[in-house]
């Protein structure tokens, strides 16, 4: 896969001088950040973006691992086959008209798919958005240029699409708000060949990715995602469209996928440690923190210490708190000595910590700098929950001592972040960068805080076997034995076995141990 993710040079198919088409589009992406050979392949032209215009991907000079395919669907076949004639190992189609339209596309895509099968070259798409890798500032794709503007802040966070849009979309919007730090993302849109398990295997290994999310509408092979899945200690964090049946009818026509019941789904991946999202932003924050925080073990206890400036926000947390539960630590004498020297004599401190009297009292910096070494500081404490607001009431507690308290003490810490538009955007900036993970919603954060404090161990399913015993015809001695000395009814299983022997088709069935 390495070919995919690290090319010594690429080749661009269909590329064009038209700023607004999506060949142009790529050429200008590998442009303005992949340090290799760029390559545009369009007999019409002789130059573009002021590189030298190849008329067939059979003229392009070495070095060529990996070519860029945005050409009519129509064409592709002819197009794959001479990138393999070429012997360039790995092909990205980005072209969308296979199966995701119907029988004439899946027919299309058939072909394409033997062509790999005979040649060798393996093919990622169609229907895709193709690569943003975004340390190296490699983009792959078409995603809109605009992409440029965000700065391109890379993190550790890694997600695998099986959409096209939805990759390029929520990518801007993430990079953008600057609230998520995102290593590669990798859409895969109909995964006629390259699939979600060979791109987790590949993100597993990959030192730039501490956490991977996906979006599946299907799974090519669960048995080996979940395998992949336990072999880690990564965490992996799953969005699975189409579980209803509703769902399930637009997978068919997003990528052409059959999806699989919402029970079953979830108790896989339960099996398999994954955890499941619900939404494209709680696929992100749960992304974002089991990727700042991968060091928190299952055996963590879930006793959090609440840090508000508004007690109606900490008896809303409490509430919400129980719902995933999730406990507030009973402060120690201690702690609550060292809280009572920045209180007013009349109000003892207890938890949730309401600091405003504090505050009016000795200011923000002390009281929440005297307030986080206390509780961070109580062996009764296994994470820190903080509301800060910004913009007004001078209020803004320092973000620095805040991570410095947190990581001294190896315990994690959430913000819920409240204020005006522009300073909050800037706090949640800063804290991504000091590794802290700030919520807008006081349920998405406790919601996070439960995800990580209540992660379950991976179920021991070692004793499954590798593979699925199929249940078929019997043999001709044991059906007349059951014919001749069975009374009564007769089990499903072993009424089809009977008639599958006697020649009476019947749904083909595996028997499974779980």
């Amino acid at each position: 896969m390495k070919f995919f993710f690290e090319p010594r040079g690429i080749a661009v198919v269909g590329a064009t001088p038209s700023k607004e088409k999506g060949g142009n589009i790529i050429v200008s992406n590998l442009k303005k950040g992949y340090s290799g050979q760029i390559y545009p392949v369009n007999p019409r032209y002789r130059e573009i973006e002021e590189f030298t215009c190849y008329p067939s991907i059979l003229d392009v000079p070495d070095p060529v691992d990996l070519a860029i395919i945005f050409v009519s669907a129509q064409m592709v076949p002819q197009v794959i086959e001479a990138c393999a004639q070429r012997k360039i190992p790995g092909a990205m189609i980005q072209s969308a008209g296979f199966s995701e339209i119907g029988t004439q596309g899946e027919s299309l895509q058939q072909q394409v798919k033997q062509i790999a099968d005979k040649t060798g070259i393996r093919l990622w798409g169609p229907n895709c958005m193709g690569l943003v890798d975004a340390k190296r500032k490699f983009i792959f794709s078409t995603v809109t240029p605009s992409i440029w503007d965000t700065g391109l802040t890379s993190g550790n966070v890694s997600m695998i699409a099986q959409s096209g849009m939805l990759a390029g979309a929520f990518l801007i919007d993430l990079i953008s708000h600057g609230t998520i730090g995102i290593a590669k993302v990798c859409s895969i849109g109909n995964k006629m060949d390259v699939d979600e398990n060979d791109l987790l295997e590949y993100l597993i290994d990959d030192p730039d990715t501490a956490a991977i999310g996906l979006y599946l509408e299907s799974f090519a092979d669960c048995r080996r995602f979940m395998k992949l899945s336990r072999s880690t200690t990564k965490p992996i964090v799953i969005l699975n469209g189409g579980k209803t049946a509703r769902g399930a009818a637009a997978a068919l026509t997003h990528t052409a996928s059959l999806s699989a019941s919402g029970v079953i789904v979830s108790g896989a991946m339960a099996q398999a440690g994954v955890a499941e999202a619900r939404g494209f932003y709680q696929l992100a924050d749960y992304s974002k923190t089991l990727a700042m925080y991968p060091e928190i073990t299952p055996e963590s206890r879930n006793r959090v210490a609440v840090l508000t400036y508004t007690g109606a926000a900490g008896i809303v947390s409490a509430d919400i708190m129980d719902e995933y539960g999730l406990v507030l630590s009973e402060l120690s004498p201690a702690t609550l000595d060292e809280l009572q020297t920045v209180f007013p004599e009349w109000m003892p401190p207890s938890n949730p910590v309401d600091m405003w009297p504090g505050i009016i009292l000795n200011g923000t910096k002390k009281t929440y700098g005297k307030a986080m070494d206390a509780v961070y500081a109580d062996p009764d404490v296994d994470a820190v929950f903080v509301h800060c607001f910004v913009g007004g009431f001078n209020l803004e507690p320092d973000l620095e001592m805040m991570a410095q308290t947190a990581r001294r003490a190896q315990k994690p810490l959430f913000c819920w972040i409240s204020g005006e538009r522009d300073p909050v955007h800037q706090f949640q900036i800063s804290a991504q960068r000091l590794g802290i993970p700030v919520f807008r919603e006081v349920l998405r954060a406790v919601e996070c805080i439960g995800l990580l404090l209540n992660r379950i161990p991976v179920n021991d399913v070692s004793g499954l076997p590798d593979t699925i015993r199929e249940t078929g015809k019997l043999d001709d001695d044991t059906c007349i034995r059951i014919l001749e000395q069975e009374s009564g009814e007769l089990n499903e299983q072993v009424s089809k076995q009977v008639l599958a022997t006697i020649g009476i088709p019947v749904v083909e069935e595996k028997c499974v141990s779980s």
